[in-house]
């Protein structure tokens, strides 16, 4: 949950703060695990892998971005999605002397973080309840934190401020004598780093990536969904969404009907429902409809309290 996390935390800098859907961001993702996946068989560090996915992730965005970004709206979205279908049969076919093609990518050999320790070793391993959480989790957990740390200070920065006067009036940013293409060029590449990194992590939890997991669009549209969910435009709002996401698939896998028997198949169905619920629900996503319903709820209780006391000393008046 939390490497996807990784990698909506950007995509909603692009999508909820500049206003720029993309369908192709699995073309990063699937980059950066391939990329983490190719060096882990000469070099097994997963700084180094972390490194290499993110570095050659940021690299093809530059010109995938500069295309792309030429471009608004649907046209926008269908481009990005056409270079991230590209790339999906390139791992199948001509690249599959580097991706392994349609059998997947599973040659991962991940060393000991700082050569101590080992990623699938429990961190407290004398402790039943606690066996579960390896180094991995701890590893990742810190890599979230440090991505919502950035994109909080990039948001807070004037970097942030431009990026969500083009989400709001583009024309207007330009009438400033602001250049729309370079900001929304680097809203593009900034997110697509922690696409990147998101899939670095992604081998190194799975051990293995397949083209279907990594390029193909239904990746990349998990990603929009996820934002959605939680909340585009809300720092933290997508994490709630790919928390959502995550646990609606693990769930309805592991449920057995008695006479349709297993449904883990139809988990996506389940989810277009809840999807559907949650946004007339909360048309601005979970986070931000929570948090605007406790703050009016605690708003009428103040209120109720002051028109409480207001009554008490009226009638003590009397």
């Amino acid at each position: 949950m939390l490497i996807y996390g990784i990698v909506v935390i950007g995509y909603n800098l692009l999508l909820g703060y500049t206003g720029l859907l993309s369908f192709g961001h699995a073309a990063f993702f699937g980059t950066g695990a391939y990329v983490a996946g190719v060096v882990s068989q000469s070099v097994g560090s997963p700084i180094v892998m972390l490194l290499a996915g993110t570095a050659v992730a940021t690299l093809i965005a530059w010109p995938i971005g500069w295309v792309s970004i030429r471009r608004t709206g649907v046209y926008f979205a269908v481009i990005t999605l056409t270079f991230g279908q590209m790339l999906y049969f390139w791992a199948l076919g001509p690249g599959s002397f580097v991706t392994n093609g349609d059998n997947g990518f599973s040659e991962v050999g991940t060393e000991p973080i700082l050569g101590i320790f080992e990623l699938d070793s429990a961190v407290f391993p004398n402790i039943d309840l606690l066996q579960s959480y390896t180094y991995e989790y701890i590893f990742v957990a810190i890599l979230a934190l440090l991505a919502l740390w950035i994109a909080n200070r990039i948001l807070k920065s004037p970097y942030g401020l431009i990026f969500e006067a083009l989400g709001q009036n583009q024309q207007r940013v330009s009438f400033v004598g602001l250049n729309v293409q370079r900001y929304k060029l680097m809203a593009f590449i900034i997110s697509a780093v922690f696409a990147g990194t998101g899939g670095a992590l992604f081998i190194m939890h799975e051990n293995y990536v397949h083209p279907n997991t990594a390029y193909f669009w239904i990746q990349s549209g998990d990603f929009v969904i996820m934002t959605i969910l939680g909340g585009a435009g809300s720092l933290v709002g997508p994490v709630f969404g790919a928390f959502i996401f995550e646990y609606v698939a693990n769930v309805i896998s592991g449920i057995s009907l008695p006479v349709i028997g297993a449904i883990g198949s139809l988990w996506r169905i389940v989810l277009g429902a809840v999807f559907v619920i949650i946004v007339w629900t909360f048309p601005k996503g979970v986070y931000p409809g929570v948090r605007d319903f406790l703050v009016r709820r605690g708003a009428r209780d103040a209120l109720d309290r002051l028109g409480d006391r207001v009554r008490n000393r009226g009638g003590e008046g009397e």
